[in-house]
């Protein structure tokens, strides 16, 4: 049996994830399964399956990769020096990008769609798998965004790990946690 060369297998994986993407609705599942109406979201199932193998890959480095948008996470912020505390927005976006991890220096603070496309909104206490993710110590307190919040400009949005709810906080004086993220695929 003749062995393919690795550049050709990863080729041939990724080839199969963008057709399980496209064929699934190319956007994560909202991890609601039960259905409470005809036409909900549980009663649908739209969207690429969430959880296990099937979406996150764990690199063992302190990285996952989401196969669905691509991304490039930090498993758990809090071993990172600096990053296991809250910290002021702007903070925020300078530590991330000056952050060098797992032999990454292009670490940046997430947009508000990026950091809600890891809830899964069929959990909570936290909202996201804690096999990839690790939660933090305190889920009442949320992550930054770097969005800004278009109505308040002092104000970016943020989401809380409790539940994945989505909120503005003060940029410049609440202090919330941060979980980088990076392009991922290079």
């Amino acid at each position: 049996m003749e062995r393919i060369h690795l550049k050709h297998q990863k080729a041939a994986r990724i080839i199969r994830r963008v057709s399980t993407i496209l064929s699934n609705g190319g956007l994560p599942k909202t991890g609601q399964y039960s259905s409470w109406a005809w036409g909900d979201d549980g009663y649908y199932q739209k969207g690429y399956p969430l959880g296990g193998g099937q979406r996150f890959i764990d690199n063992g480095d302190g990285t996952v990769i989401d196969l669905v948008t691509g991304l490039m996470w930090v498993k758990d912020p809090g071993q990172i020096s600096g990053f296991y505390d809250r910290m002021y927005w702007y903070d925020a976006l300078n530590a991330c990008e000056n952050l060098e991890y797992a032999g990454w220096d292009d670490w940046r603070l997430p947009n508000i769609n990026e950091l809600m496309s890891i809830v899964d909104h069929e959990k909570y206490s936290p909202a996201f798998d804690t096999m990839f993710f690790v939660p933090p110590y305190d889920l009442y307190t949320p992550y930054w965004s770097s969005t800004t919040n278009y109505s308040w400009m002092d104000g970016a949005w943020a989401m809380y790990p409790y539940d994945g709810y989505k909120t503005s906080w003060g940029k410049p004086w609440d202090m919330c946690f941060v979980r980088p993220v990076r392009a991922g695929q290079s």
